[in-house]
């Protein structure tokens, strides 16, 4: 019995390592937030400036914004957008911990953006718990009409009150690719094929709704300065 407890706590240092995220070679870690500092919201350029803010829960800091407006038909494009800024990746992954302020109707929705060359032009990502024609997927921002890329019958979130949900987005502009994964990290969420935008800005936000931002993680070979 001792020896057997032994060997548990001989290998209970390693299992972090082997569970800890697989990188493609080459990939380093290129931006992180923890939002710790006042001044974190600086890195990112803000639509509405008036709704977005650091705050805090206890030890942790957060970003949070506020919704934009009642939430009773899909609006034509997100309106609450924060770009990182001098930042333009081409392959990348992201990772972050995201969580919705759910409204009175039950909904809650959370925004990536990546390929972010103007407000007129970009990829979005929904990750709702709600799926339609209209809402939770990912799509494609154009001359700004947006167009979904992902069917409408994929399964939508399931979000838990006051928990965090870990995502992660890995952008191959190689094969095109958009992968998504949300709580489960291994397997995907949503997914498709895209050849309309390669390299741009990445961001966070909503169409609507009010949401919070965590440990923002970004790895790539190589990251442009767009200044």
């Amino acid at each position: 019995m001792n020896i057997r407890a032994a060997l548990i706590l001989l290998f209970m240092p390693v299992i972090p390592i082997c569970t800890a995220q697989k990188l493609p070679e080459g990939y380093i870690l290129q931006y992180q937030q923890n939002f710790n500092d006042a001044k974190s919201l600086s890195d990112f350029s803000v639509v509405k400036p008036e709704l977005w803010g650091i705050y805090k829960a206890g030890a942790n800091y957060y970003l949070q914004f506020a919704g934009s407006g009642t939430y009773n038909t899909q609006p034509a494009l997100p309106q609450n957008l924060a770009i990182l800024k001098n930042h333009i990746f081409g392959d990348f992954i992201l990772e972050a911990d995201v969580m919705p302020l759910i409204d009175t109707s039950g909904f809650g929705e959370i925004c990536l953006f990546l390929g972010i060359k103007d407000q007129s032009k970009y990829y979005c990502i929904q990750l709702a718990n709600r799926c339609d024609s209209l809402t939770h997927g990912i799509y494609v921002v154009k001359n700004s009409v947006a167009k979904k890329l992902t069917p409408s019958d994929i399964q939508p979130v399931t979000w838990i009150k006051d928990k965090w949900l870990k995502i992660r987005l890995e952008r191959d502009i190689v094969k095109r690719t958009i992968v998504v994964y949300a709580g489960d990290l291994k397997h995907p969420l949503l997914r498709t094929k895209d050849y309309e935008l390669v390299m741009g800005s990445v961001g966070f936000g909503s169409f609507a709704g009010a949401g919070q931002i965590d440990n923002i993680r970004i790895w790539a070979p190589t990251v442009i300065s767009d200044e």
